[in-house]
């Protein structure tokens, strides 16, 4: 069980750790992907207060792998109060120092809430709807302050010794403050992550934790990560036997059961970095300062790196379990002093010791292509080996989505207001092969937006192409884009610049009078403000004046002598370069 209750881990953690073309240029986009196949972000885990140098060290050093993961910073205790344990823990170090850090690498930030209250008032404090709604306000208060992502919720006092028993009273409550807490943070643009432990389908005859009640969950969060770890063997007497820390058959009935509950994306398979070694016999009478540790059946926690540290101090090669995928070996060590009653004495523990290794994390991170799971969770980072993290990638390379070539040209750059340009989309993989049937929106943005519009166009066909034509109302970039699903990334093309040629219309009167003031007025299209219009006489601009926001205009003028007059209206742009021109009209001037 994963708690910060759990002192013993605090004992055995040491490691934790726009672009401007010609007409018909082509466009290519090979979004979020290098030529050597870069692997797909499925690593996600823990961060705890503790030993933060070394976590961040294996979080900087698997940036590749890692989209998103959790601070495990935060606890509930009594009187709904959500406390900092990082601050104390990192006195030195402010929380905003490490934040500032981790957010210049853009990742998905949800930090842990671990429950410090016991079953009894966690079931009481569920039950309660104002004391819900309060904690649900102090969680988003959270997120508010350090504009986190969203948060994790780690509620594990449900597990106890008598606790199921308490459990069909608990349950409704529990998914009323889930689905409250989703719905609240939703609303705020945040998200919701649960970790829980394992449950199964009845059927695999397993004892579950069916108080996480993954499937009436499953529409109010975001993801679901399931501790596939502290598998426990007991024997008669209620001592800890040894065995695997996650059995590969136990973890995957578990993922199973998941994702017949919840969408495969929003499922994290969490994994351990941690082994355990078990003592399973004591010869001779140990030492006073022993006597109450070295006991048969008691059990710790050992890293996976100390573990492979351990083996080797010891000359043992660990045999690895093809049936649990996971490695184990025996040793013994002696303790001598001194006995209770004084006198010389040595006792010999014989000791067994179970652990992951590379090949337990690949394994298990395979799981994640098969079932077309959202990635892993290691509890913690700096637990594992480099040897381990590079098994992650190496099937993270194996299951990257694919990259989409995408391809996007116009029959022309410029166009004359309300007349359509063709654009021709192609999407293919980076072979050429064509990928029809692909969902396909249109997005535009106009030179007076601040943000892209959306529309969809329909999908590919059998070459990987589309073709549409659009109206563009005024100077526009545009692009085309591919959604993206588990299986490629999304496809998008640079964007095409699309020119306007203005419309203008124009009110001039056939003969006016020497030496009296005149206007022109009229109005262009696209009907923005701004414009720069000038009117011409004879070829040359005598006075110039923007549109108002309806694209209207009025330019002043008078001649001061009589005669035949050739005048146009023209919109320029900011070289005082024409763009676009009414017609020419001969006006006598008397």
């Amino acid at each position: 069980m994963k708690s910060w209750q759990n002192r013993k881990y605090q004992r055995f953690i040491s490691l934790c750790l726009s672009f401007l073309i010609a007409v018909t240029s082509d466009l290519t986009s090979t979004t979020g992907a290098n030529a050597d196949n870069p692997p797909r972000k499925i690593l996600s885990g823990w961060l705890p207060y503790y030993s933060m140098s070394r976590n961040i060290q294996t979080i900087n050093e698997n940036q590749d792998l890692i989209r998103e993961f959790s601070p495990f910073w935060y606890r509930l205790d009594a009187g709904i109060k959500i406390t900092d344990m990082y601050t104390p823990g990192n006195p030195s170090v402010p929380i905003e120092q490490v934040l500032n850090n981790l957010r210049a690498q853009k990742y998905i930030l949800l930090p842990t809430i671990a429950d410090n209250i016991n079953n009894a008032a966690l079931s009481t404090l569920l039950a309660n709807p104002t004391d819900r709604a309060t904690l649900i306000a102090n969680i988003r208060a959270l997120i508010t302050k350090y504009n986190y992502d969203g948060i994790d919720i780690d509620f594990e006092s449900f597990i106890c010794a008598g606790c199921r028993a308490t459990w069909p009273n608990t349950q409704p409550n529990w998914i009323k403050f889930i689905q409250e807490l989703g719905a609240a943070l939703k609303a705020d643009g945040k998200l919701l992550s649960v970790t829980s432990p394992l449950d199964f389908a009845p059927d695999t005859k397993r004892a579950g934790n069916t108080i996480y009640s993954w499937a009436q969950i499953a529409n109010s969060i975001d993801r679901l990560r399931i501790m596939a770890y502290d598998y426990t063997l007991l024997d008669a007497q209620g001592n800890y036997l040894p065995g695997p820390i996650g059995p590969i058959q136990w973890t995957e009935d578990a993922v199973k059961w998941a994702i017949a509950n919840v969408p495969a994306s929003k499922v994290f398979l969490g994994i351990p970095g941690y082994g355990r070694q078990w003592i399973t016999k004591v010869d001779g009478v140990c030492p006073k300062e022993f006597v109450n540790d070295i006991k048969f059946g008691t059990r710790s926690n050992i890293i996976m790196t100390d573990a492979f540290d351990l083996a080797k101090s010891y000359g043992i090669t660990p045999t690895y379990s093809e049936t649990h995928q996971e490695a184990t070996f025996a040793y013994q060590k002696s303790y001598t002093g001194t006995s209770v009653a004084g006198l010389a004495t040595t006792c010999t523990a014989s000791r067994t010791v179970w652990f992951p290794t590379e090949r337990s994390y690949s394994v298990r991170a395979s799981l994640v292509g098969k079932y077309r799971l959202g990635g892993i969770a290691v509890w913690t980072f700096g637990m594992e080996t480099d040897q381990a993290a590079a098994a992650i990638r190496d099937v993270a390379k194996q299951i990257a989505p694919d990259v989409v070539k995408a391809i996007a040209t116009s029959d022309i750059g410029t166009v004359d207001f309300g007349n359509p340009i063709n654009l021709t989309g192609s999407f293919k993989l980076p072979d050429t092969r064509a990928l029809p049937g692909l969902p396909i929106r249109l997005e535009i943005k106009n030179q007076s937006d601040t943000s892209w519009r959306s529309f969809n166009l329909g999908t590919t066909n059998s070459d990987g192409a589309i073709n549409v034509s659009v109206i563009v109302g005024q100077n526009a970039q545009v692009r085309l884009i591919s959604e993206g699903t588990w299986e490629r990334l999304e496809g998008k093309t640079t964007e095409l610049n699309i020119a306007v040629v203005p419309n203008l219309s124009v009110n001039l009167p056939a003969s006016i009078k020497a030496k009296v003031d005149y206007i022109v007025s009229g109005q262009v299209q696209p009907k923005i403000a701004g414009w720069n219009i000038g009117l011409e006489r004879n070829g040359k601009v005598i006075t110039t004046s923007l549109s108002d926001t309806s694209g209207r205009f009025n330019l002043p003028f008078s001649e001061s002598e009589s005669g035949v007059y050739s005048y146009r209206v023209v919109a320029l742009d900011a070289q005082s370069k024409v763009l676009s021109a009414s017609e020419v009209l001969s006006v006598l001037v008397r």
